[in-house]
């Protein structure tokens, strides 16, 4: 499934706050994600279908995904926050 940006772009303070409204996400592929929480521009969740597993997320380079791509699809994000581009992706789609 193919998504495109439809929000005008926000500044990254604004961006952190819709992120910090975040509780849980999916990704494409259906795997579930719960936000623990933020901390020095990284998120933090567990990845709900694989013992519960800390992951992190690097807020900037994603809030520069966000900026810098129109069209939301997975491997587009991969230059941006490797190995954690399918997140990044589900955590965009849960508030955009």
């Amino acid at each position: 499934m193919q998504f495109q940006k439809t929000l005008p772009l926000i500044g990254y303070d604004a961006f952190v706050g819709k992120v910090k409204q975040v509780e849980n996400f999916t990704s494409a592929q259906g795997r579930r994600y719960e936000v623990d929480g933020i901390m020095d521009d990284t998120l933090y969740f567990r990845r709900m279908d694989a013992g519960e597993t800390l992951w992190d997320l690097n807020l900037k380079q994603t809030y520069k995904a966000y900026q810098e791509l129109e069209k939301f699809e997975t491997e587009d994000f991969r230059p941006y926050v490797e190995r954690r581009h399918s997140p990044a992706r589900g955590l965009l789609l849960a508030w955009s």
